[in-house]
């Protein structure tokens, strides 16, 4: 073997293994540190987008997890208020039952019928409170519609009416989940009011279908034209008084918008109320659909237009129409017990319940890869309400107890059905969220297997890189000593 002197390739052999090693000691190190064998894209690049497309899914089916429970727990709120409205319609079998029969007097058929209008406000007003993580269960108490209670007749009020300086006007929006706060500033109006509407629904805290107008009795009216939006409105301005929710509500389905001054034909709006009154307004010449909504909004006969039916005083000063931001007629019920509205003026065509509709409780479930179609449960939960269930009449005769008896009954069997779909919704539930449980551990076994390191094999691997790099250290000592050998011949 020749001597040389210009370059030590012993020496270079042993640096280059010796940095080797200290990489591979590096790795090991970082390994053990973190426990995982997979620490970076270098590290095993196709291992790595396994185990990310992996983590993905158990992230999807743990959020799914919760998903579910959310839903359980929604849906089991519905069947409790459902078992209770189940109590009272059992209560309400034996009153009219018992009202059904000739031999009872007249004070015993009106006490029966006293607790059973009872019921059927109690059954309402379930319908109306039973909230699950501040939504309503059942959507047949959604408010869509918030009225002022200043400036109903006799001081009407206008967009340049102004309001309380520093007062505050909150509209919170189930639909975005924002919530708008006005506060009046120097010489505020309701015009300002009105701007801060837009500007809301402009900056996204307002859905778009969410409006600010004053009606035809002169209040302002917040309201929603989606169905599926729920508002929720407060103030404390004393120009505007309370703010009160009407639900639910009827509205026209009239070809072309309506105004205040679009000619009324004569004929009768009838709404019956659930306990069977009702309220009929009859315009005795062509009118407007202003006196229209003059007369109801009074709860009296005004001028030429008539207001009539079997309704009690504080039944009609409950019933109030407006005009909404979609110009149809509109009428609500601050009682909330409207079962049906009827309009025979070709002007305002058939009246439609907008509130009340199915509520479809959708879940998504999924590891995040399947079509959306094909990962949802959906239960659709009926309007819960007298009126809804049908229940209109009362006991006051035998004649009446006995029909009110039969849409007891079916209303019972409403129910049990209602009860037995959201019983399978909750067994479909339950049973999904135990299959992505099993999931989740299946793909978090797999997961481990390709990304945590072996702590045993790792620390062998350390044991070895650690002797190699003392054997490396003194090969490179040796080698660049072997060098110096060259000099002996020289001397």
């Amino acid at each position: 073997m020749a001597l040389t002197v210009l370059n030590n390739i012993s020496s270079l052999t042993a640096e280059n293994a010796l940095a080797n090693t200290q990489a591979s000691l590096q790795k090991t190190l970082q390994q053990l540190s973190t426990g995982m064998k997979i620490n970076s894209g270098s590290d095993d690049a196709a291992g790595l987008s396994i185990v990310s497309g992996m983590n993905a899914n158990i992230s999807a089916l743990t959020q799914s997890q919760q998903n579910a429970s959310n839903g359980i727990g929604l849906l089991q709120t519905a069947d409790g208020a459902l078992s209770q409205v189940t109590s009272l319609l059992n209560r309400a079998v034996t009153l009219a039952t018992e009202g059904s029969t000739a031999g009872i007097t007249a004070s015993q058929s009106s006490a029966l019928d006293t607790e059973y209008q009872s019921i059927l406000s109690e059954i309402n007003q379930i319908g109306q409170a039973t909230n699950y993580n501040g939504s309503n269960v059942f959507s047949s108490a959604t408010p869509t519609t918030f009225t002022s209670t200043q400036g109903s007749v006799g001081a009407p009020l206008a967009t340049t009416t102004p309001l309380t300086q520093g007062s505050v006007t909150t509209i919170t929006d189930s639909k975005t989940g924002g919530t708008m706060v006005y506060t009046a500033g120097a010489t505020p109006t309701i015009a300002d009011l009105q701007q801060a509407v837009t500007n809301a629904i402009g900056a996204g805290t307002l859905s778009a279908g969410v409006t600010a107008s004053i009606n035809g009795s002169g209040q302002l009216q917040i309201s929603s034209n989606d169905s599926t939006d729920s508002l929720k409105v407060t103030t404390n301005d004393a120009a505007l008084g309370t703010m009160n929710s009407q639900s639910p509500s009827y509205t026209t389905n009239s070809t072309t918008a309506l105004t205040s001054a679009s000619t009324l034909a004569i004929g009768n709006v009838t709404a019956t109320l659930t306990n069977g009154d009702t309220i009929i307004y009859t315009n005795a010449a062509a009118s407007t659909i202003g006196a229209l909504v003059t007369a109801i909004n009074a709860g009296a006969t005004t001028g030429g237009e008539v207001l009539t039916g079997t309704a009690s005083a504080a039944e009609k000063s409950g019933l109030k129409a407006t005009i909404n931001g979609s110009g149809q007629l509109q009428l609500n019920d601050a009682n909330g017990s409207i079962s049906t509205a009827v309009a025979s003026v070709a002007a305002l065509g058939t009246m439609t319940e907008t509130n009340g509709a199915t509520n479809a409780n959708t879940v998504y479930l999924g590891d995040g890869t399947t079509a959306l179609a094909n990962s949802t449960i959906t239960t659709n939960i009926a309007a819960l309400s007298s009126g809804a269930l049908n229940l209109t009449g009362n006991l006051t005769t035998a004649a009446t107890a006995q029909t009110s008896l039969l849409a007891i009954t079916s209303a019972i069997n409403a129910v049990s059905l209602q009860r037995g779909i959201i019983g399978a919704s909750v067994n479909r539930l339950t049973a999904a969220s135990g299959d992505m449980a099993s999931q989740v551990t299946n793909l978090q076994s797999a997961s481990n297997g390709l990304q945590n390191a072996d702590i045993g094999k790792t620390v062998a691997n350390m044991t070895q890189y650690n002797v190699l790099q003392s054997t490396g250290m003194a090969a490179l000592q040796q080698s660049n000593q072997a060098q110096q050998a060259v000099l002996k011949l020289v001397q």
